[in-house]
């Protein structure tokens, strides 16, 4: 192109002679492709750029000198090394030339050519000129650099999601709006306003960004004219530019915005279950900002995340109120199940304790009693009850007061008494399985004798005086609810002064993957072992000593009642 003008090589001026057709042909292919031309003498220096090619450039207010310095004078400083390595590479193989790179314009605005080239030799093989073509590639880099940005930003989002997901309150959810959303968004900071249900208006958390406000501002009424409480109320989406554009439609923003530096700002609905609006996002910049659509949708996205977050935290502290309601109704029910009245019998110690497992609510179907029938005789039950809720406390309550009834009002023994209790089970429609053992405990001139009887439950446990365990394991009859026509068997034992008897629900001895045989020998060394270190009262140091040996931990609950008889 040397030593002709643009004119000429663009083909302008006056229309071509046929012998200038392909001439035509080609200012027509790069009209339509829209490529710029370019041409460079080696020896010389001089460059010669087309029209376009000159626009590309930056040179469409300021002159250029027709030689390679123009080339150092538009190309970015970035580039400048790399666009001469390929120049020269190009010289010195006498091949093609294809290099991207970024120019700067005189108005400060950054653009990408992709110039292309091919080596023209002499007859002697020496490089003469470098012709070829410029095209403007900055759309294509602005896609890309906007794809690369829509891929970050959604992997932007995986990590907000993973860390709220962590997030255990909403300090902690606003911690996680903050680090995240303020670097993935480009943004000054983020902040959260909630629907405040003690009063009308909303609830404000505090970022670094506007503490200072935020924190005198804790509450902020529905008449205050700020874009996050108009989004907290009425769920509508604000995407504001700048402040001209906020303070028309939100008076008060002119001074808040200007007190934290806020210049532009969006605030976006965080919506709860059933698509009720529990509140807003909001994000400030303190520059000029011009919403993109894909920003405004990664806002909602994020808006989105972060009401799940908030549902989740509202759903946990709802269960977490209801699960404290229920402990304080089931432990009163505990209190009132579990009620018994000491014997009075200077000869007799009782005790009773009941734990539940720590996984449940504070009673279950175990339970005990200890009472005397109108014949003067002092009953010891346990009994558990299939379950571990309200369902099977409602039973066991059904269960001991039907024992109550039926051995206070027949004065039978313990195998009748349960008889009769199982046939009213079927009769009643209770519909419960339970395992019983009922005790007697008869005193005349021959000493103290325990009758029992035994329903599917654990043995009772007998220490004598000398610190000797023995169970008191006569074959034990079918569970309570499957046959009430079931023989009941009733066992007698002669009870010595020091003796001591154990009763306990299978919660205190039986562990997973753990035989209950091994439970009930270290039952029995233990209890040995309890009565042995001479404790007093024996019944209560028995009854606190197993327990703190087994711990807190229960994986059920336990019923635990321990009988000592003293000296009259």
């Amino acid at each position: 192109m040397s030593g002709r003008s643009p004119d000429e090589v663009t083909g302008a001026g006056p229309a071509p002679s046929v012998g200038d057709a392909g001439q035509a042909r080609l200012a027509v292919a790069l009209e339509a492709a829209q490529l710029g031309l370019w041409e460079w003498e080696p020896g010389s220096g001089s460059v010669v750029w087309d029209p376009r090619s000159t626009v590309m450039f930056g040179f469409g207010d300021r002159a250029a000198t027709g030689t390679v310095a123009d080339v150092d004078a538009s190309v970015d400083p970035r580039d400048r090394q790399r666009v001469h390595l390929a120049m020269q590479q190009a010289v010195a193989t006498a091949g093609s030339i294809e290099v991207e790179f970024r120019t700067r314009w005189s108005d400060g605005s950054e653009h990408w050519v992709h110039a292309r080239g091919q080596a023209i030799v002499d007859t002697d093989g020496r490089v003469v000129r470098l012709v070829g073509t410029n095209a403007d590639v900055t759309a294509v880099h602005a896609d890309a650099q906007q794809r690369a940005a829509d891929a970050a930003a959604m992997a932007g989002l995986v990590a907000v999601a993973t860390d709220l997901g962590d997030a255990h309150s909403e300090a902690a959810v606003l911690q996680v709006v903050t680090d995240r959303g303020t670097p993935l968004l480009g943004a000054q900071a983020m902040g959260l306003a909630l629907i405040d249900h003690d009063e009308p208006g909303v609830r404000t958390l505090a970022t670094a960004f506007d503490a200072e406000f935020l924190a005198a501002h804790a509450h902020l009424a529905p008449t205050v004219r700020l874009p996050l409480v108009d989004t907290a109320i009425t769920g509508r989406a604000h995407f504001l530019p700048d402040l001209a554009a906020t303070v028309p439609e939100f008076p008060d923003a002119a001074t808040v915005y200007s007190r934290t530096g806020t210049e532009a700002s969006a605030a976006v609905p965080l919506h709860g279950a059933g698509g009720s609006v529990v509140g807003a996002l909001s994000v400030a910049f303190a520059e000029p900002h011009q919403w993109r659509p894909a920003e405004e949708r990664l806002l909602e996205a994020f808006a989105a995340l972060t009401s799940q977050a908030l549902q989740r935290l509202s759903a946990r502290a709802a269960e977490s109120a209801a699960a404290a309601r229920a402990a304080r109704f089931t432990e009163t029910l505990q209190k009132t199940l579990l009620t018994w009245t000491p014997p009075d019998d200077g000869g007799l110690q009782v005790a009773v304790r009941y734990v539940p497992a720590a996984h449940h609510t504070r009673v279950g179907g175990d339970w005990y009693d200890v009472f005397t029938t109108a014949g003067g005789v002092l009953n010891v039950v346990i009994g558990d009850v299939t379950g571990h809720d309200q369902q099977a406390a409602a039973a066991m309550a059904q269960l001991r007061n039907l024992l109550r009834g039926i051995a206070h009002s027949t004065d039978a023994g313990p195998a009748a008494t349960l008889t009769a209790l199982d046939r009213a089970i079927s009769d009643l429609h209770v519909g419960v399985l339970a395992t019983v053992v009922v005790a007697q405990v008869r005193r005349d001139v021959s000493g103290v004798r325990l009758l029992w009887a035994n329903a599917g439950h654990p043995p009772p446990l007998l220490v004598d005086a000398s610190a000797t365990a023995r169970f008191l394991d006569a074959e034990s009859d079918l569970l309570l609810g499957l046959q009430p026509e079931t023989v009941r068997h009733e066992h007698e034992v002669d009870l010595p002064e020091g003796s001591t008897l154990v009763l306990c629900t299978d919660g205190l001895v039986e562990r997973r993957s753990v035989h209950l045989q091994r439970g009930l020998d270290w039952l029995a060394v233990a209890s040995s072992d309890l009565v042995r270190s001479g404790a007093l009262p024996v019944a209560d140091g028995v009854c606190d000593g197993l327990l703190e040996l087994v711990g807190e931990d229960l994986e059920d609950d336990v019923a635990l009642l321990a009988l000592h008889v003293a000296a009259p």
